[in-house]
């Protein structure tokens, strides 16, 4: 399967252009909810995740649009020929998109966290590797964003992570009856993610609009 990445670096952005001129590129259905964040990094990640998708969308020619984009029960937008995800952390916003099958993104900065915390969302066996790796805190990164990446495809909650299983040794995990394909994304010493797919992803394309 097919899959695009768009990325969006919020700083470089925004030297460029204020959060008012950026939500002029966007349809004005979507105005008012990007109104409605209390801070404005969080408006900026939702109309700079929209405009990546919006990119998207052009290129892949099939001629939808960001009003035609639905939600499911647990909250999780999908359109109805094109497969979506959307992640953001910090200063970075990326964007996965195929027409072949769905697909989920994740996207993390690498910052020191109390990782005990974090023990009851793994399994004995991932909990093991994390501790016992060189370097724990990355492990954990990797871990972490695969598991992300899984749930934004399945549209399920958090609760869901105590539910994956993974297997160092394989490039995929089966949830929900069916095969998901994992792949850690390459974005540097400061940032972790992970992609999840329907498929094996054999054709994988950066794209970066805004530059």
């Amino acid at each position: 399967m097919h899959v695009s990445i768009y990325q969006a670096d919020v700083p470089l952005i925004t030297r460029r252009k204020k959060l008012a001129d950026l939500l002029t590129e966007l349809p004005a259905a979507l105005h008012e909810r990007a109104r409605r964040y209390q801070f404005e990094r969080d408006a900026l990640h939702f109309v700079l995740g929209r405009l990546l998708l919006q990119s998207g969308l052009q290129a892949l020619g099939r001629g939808e649009q960001l009003t035609d984009i639905q939600y499911q029960p647990s909250g999780k937008p999908w359109l109805a020929h094109t497969f979506f995800s959307i992640s953001h952390t910090d200063d970075r916003v990326l964007c996965a998109l195929s027409p072949d099958a769905q697909v989920g993104i994740d996207l993390e900065k690498i910052k020191p966290v109390e990782l005990a915390h974090f023990k009851p969302w793994f399994t004995a066996s991932e909990w093991l590797a994390i501790c016992t790796a060189p370097a724990p805190l990355q492990t954990f990164y990797g871990y972490w964003t695969r598991k992300e990446s899984i749930i934004k495809a399945l549209g399920v909650n958090l609760n869901y992570l105590q539910q994956i299983h993974l297997d160092p040794a394989q490039a995929y995990v089966v949830a929900e009856g069916q095969q998901w394909h994992l792949r850690q994304l390459e974005l540097g010493p400061d940032f972790a993610g992970a992609l999840c797919s329907g498929r094996e992803v054999t054709q994988l394309n950066w794209r970066c609009p805004f530059q």
